[in-house]
């Protein structure tokens, strides 16, 4: 039997191939794209935490939410120009999926949202942290081991579907910044 990586290797190679995404790693990343990327993240994070409590997903890992120090992160990167951030196109999409009715009340589904967007913060957040500007406070997890093992007790191939669904979600979202 696969497991749940092995289902959605494929669409994660892909998240981790689009541009934006390499340019982060490279620790080159264009600052005001950043900002307004994790302007998107906060946004999403809200929503999927929101849901994530209204169904008990959080339970035993409540560290892994991620809203609070988006936007700290936010915060940190602002300048002295004004606040003209809003939602992209992908991200208002991508929030509204989350919102239709037979999502929002199932919560396997959202199990699946949160598998891939916090699973990867967690992944890959410790040299996220070290690239991004400013100090990737959404990136920083006091017990990654243990956030890993409780994600991992929630998690089984059942979520494929929705996860892989989560992960071109998110490719939307990645590829606004692609230019």
């Amino acid at each position: 039997m696969s497991t749940l990586k092995e289902l959605t290797a494929e669409v994660h190679a892909e998240a981790e191939s689009q541009p934006f995404i390499k340019s982060i790693f490279s620790g080159n990343v264009d600052k005001e794209k950043y900002r307004d990327y994790v302007f998107q993240l906060i946004h999403l994070y809200g929503v999927l935490e929101a849901l994530g409590d209204a169904h008990n997903i959080f339970e035993g890992m409540e560290e892994l939410r991620r809203a609070p120090s988006a936007e700290l992160d936010f915060v940190e990167l602002l300048e002295d120009e004004e606040l003209n951030h809003r939602l992209n196109k992908p991200t208002f999409e991508y929030i509204q999926y989350l919102n239709r009715k037979e999502v929002l009340t199932n919560p396997k589904r959202i199990l699946a949202h949160i598998y891939v967007r916090h699973m990867g913060d967690l992944f890959g957040g410790q040299q996220l942290a070290k690239l991004t500007p400013g100090t990737g406070q959404m990136y920083k997890f006091d017990d990654i081991p243990k956030l890993i093992k409780a994600v991992r007790s929630k998690i089984d191939p059942s979520l494929a579907d929705e996860a892989i669904i989560a992960f071109k979600h998110n490719i939307e979202m990645i590829k606004v910044y692609n230019d």
